[in-house]
């Protein structure tokens, strides 16, 4: 009896060691920024402690960030697409032509917060479906609308724009400061700081939050605070080979930490950055304008049948109305 007992200890043991163990699966994750920057600490750090705790460990991701993968904010999506990143952070308006509809969410006047931006895009996301055909999308959403710093003079009416180089993020945001007189300059938000130290533009047009990212206020002597800049749009992007190679529970715990719930979180993450962007401006003593409703007024007029004629061009590039597109993200009067 007893040398059965210890016989069939022996077998399901073996069995046991014979096994195969369960390898954790490491994810990358690939950005551009410095790990302070508030997208790391606030959205890709939290994700991945999230993922790592819910799987047991089973699911990890590695965040890389500073271009510790490869180089250049305008490469995130290929990195992606090739696998180089299973994840990454991606800004559409650095490859438009790949995000055909993405790059014309930059309009201004669409939205009135990230938060709501980010309900709003999400609430019509299959509108977009066609700009995410060779990746799977985590998240989307959206910073606060840009403001102007600028550096040589201050911009309180139209004729101030004239001749100024502007950095813009997006081709939406380059017809707009040709349409107000100056001269669009494309630059990644990473390139900001030292062109306008080394005057390679006159300005720069992004949200408050590359204030306390960038230390733009090192550089800046005035910020025309409510110039009708657009916003830009970021998104996390896997690539599609590596979601399909988890396991169902890997798939749903990736599902319930990401999608609208993530994208809310880093909403609210660039609203808080450019909360603290405009204190530190203060701080700094840079002058901040506000523009009168007049002036408003007159810079939305300079710009809107250049915008109207780029988005009708832009459409009929893609095959699609974009105007229509458009029209799908305004808010119900």
């Amino acid at each position: 009896m007893v040398k059965t007992i210890l016989a069939t200890l022996a077998v399901g043991l073996a069995l046991v060691s014979a096994a195969p163990a369960v390898e954790a699966k490491e994810l990358k994750l690939a950005h551009f920024m410095s790990p302070q920057h508030p997208m790391d600490r606030h959205v890709m750090t939290p994700l991945a402690e999230t993922v790592g705790a819910a799987s047991g460990g089973a699911l990890t991701i590695k965040v890389y960030p500073a271009g510790e993968l490869g180089a250049g904010p305008n490469q995130q999506y290929r990195r992606t697409v090739t696998g180089i990143a299973d994840i990454a952070f991606n800004l559409p308006q650095y490859t438009p032509t790949q995000f055909k509809r993405s790059a014309l969410l930059h309009v201004p006047g669409l939205f009135t917060s990230p938060e709501q931006a980010t309900r709003t895009i999400w609430d019509n996301m299959a509108a977009l479906a066609p700009d995410f055909t060779e990746v799977k999308l985590l998240a989307y959403w959206t910073n606060n609308p840009s403001l102007l710093f600028t550096r040589s003079k201050p911009v309180r009416s139209l004729a101030d724009m004239q001749g100024l180089k502007v950095r813009v993020p997006d081709p939406v945001s380059a017809k707009i400061v040709e349409a107000w007189g100056g001269i669009p300059v494309s630059l990644p938000a990473t390139e900001a700081y030292n062109a306008m130290s080394t005057g390679v533009v006159d300005a720069v047009m992004i949200d408050a939050s590359a204030v306390s990212s960038y230390n733009l206020q090192e550089v800046t002597k005035y910020a025309t605070m409510n110039i009708p800049g657009a916003l830009s749009t970021f998104t996390l992007i896997m690539n599609q080979a590596a979601y399909d190679g988890l396991d169902a529970a890997q798939t749903g715990i990736i599902e319930v930490e990401t999608g609208l719930p993530l994208s809310l979180k880093a909403a609210e993450a660039f609203r808080m950055a450019g909360d603290k962007g405009v204190a530190m401006l203060k701080d700094a003593k840079v002058e901040l304008i506000e523009l009168d409703p007049a002036t408003v007024t007159a810079f939305q007029s300079a710009m809107q049948a250049p915008v109207e004629g780029f988005l009708e061009a832009e459409g009929t590039a893609g095959g699609f109305d974009a105007l229509v597109f458009v029209a799908g993200f305004k808010p119900a009067n």
